[in-house]
């Protein structure tokens, strides 16, 4: 039995999106997937990491209809808001204020995306156990294996970035509830990740070497894509 902290951890799965690339009628969270739908997916491998204590995950409002209409099944960790805001992180923000009642200042928050099934519940342990380790948090991210081209607003090259130095950032992202309530609140705009709004108090995420199968649904062909390789990350989960 694992546990890396006397902190708790508390996961969120903002689930607010509206899936437009997808194509579909409905979000993607409820894509149905190998017998389950992509949002009960993440939960159940969530569910079954010993160091997390509760799953959080933030709906919208308009999805009230495909929750209380399913037999979706969720853990007992799993607790349902429908706290999705204008953006992400206005998601993610909300859902922070209504569990602040049972989470502490330096309890850790796990954030991970609802469309990101592709991850292992070995992987997840691991990445907890090295985050804990660090005093300001950290994120799951990949090194760029591609050539980055800078651009300027006419489609022109003006830069050939380093790609030694760039990363792709996924999720989990994790942070002490505290620290992240307050960069949310601060942020100055729309963040694209936890981890911009933690940088932009000067603080610096370590970051945790991700997996190329824990690429984030978008387009139909990523499903499809994920559903070749789904039967051996469920083995990973076992």
């Amino acid at each position: 039995m694992l546990k890396f902290s006397m902190s708790k951890i508390h996961v969120i799965i903002p689930a607010a999106g509206s899936s437009s690339r997808m194509g579909q009628d409905i979000p993607k969270q409820f894509a149905s997937f190998h017998g389950k739908t992509l949002i009960e997916w993440v939960d159940f491998i969530f569910s079954n990491v010993n160091a997390v204590d509760t799953i959080s995950i933030g709906f919208n409002n308009s999805e009230r209809k495909y929750i209380e209409n399913s037999n979706y099944s969720f853990s007992h960790k799993t607790k349902i808001y429908y706290s999705g805001g204008s953006s992400r992180s206005d998601t993610v923000l909300n859902t922070l204020n209504l569990i602040k009642n049972y989470v502490l200042n330096d309890d850790w928050v796990l954030i991970h995306d609802a469309a990101r099934v592709g991850i292992t519940e070995s992987f997840i342990n691991s990445f907890i156990k090295e985050v804990t380790k660090d005093k300001v948090g950290g994120i799951v991210a990949i090194p760029s294996v591609d050539t980055i081209k800078r651009l300027d607003k006419s489609k022109k090259i003006t830069k050939t970035e380093n790609r030694d130095e760039l990363w792709l950032a996924q999720t989990p992202q994790m942070f002490k509830y505290e620290q992240l309530i307050e960069a949310l609140e601060k942020y100055d705009g729309i963040p694209t990740d936890e981890a911009q709004a933690i940088e932009s108090l000067g603080l610096k995420p370590m970051v945790y070497k991700g997996l190329i199968t824990n690429f984030k649904i978008t387009y139909p062909e990523d499903l499809i894509n994920m559903n070749q390789i789904f039967n051996t990350i469920i083995k990973g989960n076992k």
